[in-house]
Formats: structure tokens, C-alpha cells, sequence
């Protein structure tokens, strides 16, 4: 009986032209294809070019290699007061302004894109820079999954 479902299931968005996100693109190759990402600068784009690295090098292959440009900028913002009026808490943000380029240097989309993470001030110096650190990495993860999803998007709209 499930076996009946799940065939009817298919059949209906098989027929809706409902096409997964990352399947290969009517031409045979990757949805996306091949991806260089320019260096971007600062902690927080050495960060962000490692974790779009590895999300995009899984489009690898065969095809013309596009460009990924990203210009990244870095806010913190304190949220929370102690007895004392020293900062509790803060939120690091990473506002990214991405454009990908084809092969032939022609500019095919370009898009914004936002990441916040939270994290806890400690009192101690040392425990401040390494919960800094760590809210970066968190930020930078959370947006390269965001520039990945929105450039599969737009490119499976086209």
C-alpha cells in the first residue's frame, strides 16, 4: 500500500514539473556547475570562502567554470546589559553582497545575503576573543548555506 502511494506521489510531481534543486540541468551537467570563489578578505572571508568551498565544490565537473565575487562586512552589536552596564551579550553579523560570473566574465546574477549569530561576552579577555571566533565560524557556516540556496534558485528559475 505505501509502495502505491509513494508511486502516485511521484507520478503527480512528475507531471507539475517539480524538479529536485540540485539535479543536473536539462543540458546533463550540474545544477550549478563549477565554482571559483575569489578571496575574500578578513577573518570572517577566509571563514566564509572555506565553508563555500566545500558546499560548492560538490558541483565540480565538467562545464564552463563560473566566478562567485563576495564583498563581506562584519557588525557586532551589544544586547544585553550587566548590573555593572558591561555587555552580557552580542551579535555578530555578516552581510554578504555576492555576484557570480560566467566564463566569459558576464555577470549572471548577483544577490544579499545576511547571517546573525549570538554568543555570550564572558568576563575574561581570552574567553571573549574564542566566543567571538566561534559565533564567526557559526555566521559564516550559516551563510554560505544561504549564497548556496539562493544561486541554485535562481539558476534552476532561469
Amino acid at each position: 500500500m505505501r509502495v502505491m502511494v509513494i508511486l502516485a506521489l511521484a507520478g503527480l510531481l512528475a507531471g507539475c514539473g517539480f524538479r529536485p534543486l540540485y539535479a543536473t540541468s536539462a543540458q546533463g551537467g550540474p545544477a550549478v556547475g563549477p565554482v571559483v570563489i575569489d578571496t575574500i578578505e578578513g577573518k570572517s572571508g577566509h571563514v566564509l570562502k572555506t565553508e563555500l568551498d566545500l558546499l560548492l565544490g560538490v558541483e565540480r565537473g565538467s562545464g564552463p567554470v563560473k566566478r562567485l565575487s563576495v564583498r563581506l562586512t562584519e557588525s557586532y552589536g551589544l544586547v544585553g546589559l550587566r548590573v555593572d552596564e558591561a555587555s552580557s551579550r552580542a551579535d555578530l553579523r555578516l552581510s554578504a553582497a555576492y555576484t557570480l560570473y560566467d566564463d566569459a566574465g558576464e555577470e549572471v546574477l548577483r544577490g544579499v545575503a545576511d547571517s546573525v549569530a549570538s554568543y555570550e561576552v564572558p568576563s575574561s579577555s581570552f574567553g571573549e576573543i574564542a566566543a567571538q571566533n566561534d559565533a564567526r565560524e557559526r555566521a559564516a557556516e550559516l551563510l554560505a548555506e544561504r549564497i548556496r540556496a539562493e544561486i541554485g534558485l535562481r539558476l534552476a528559475r532561469r
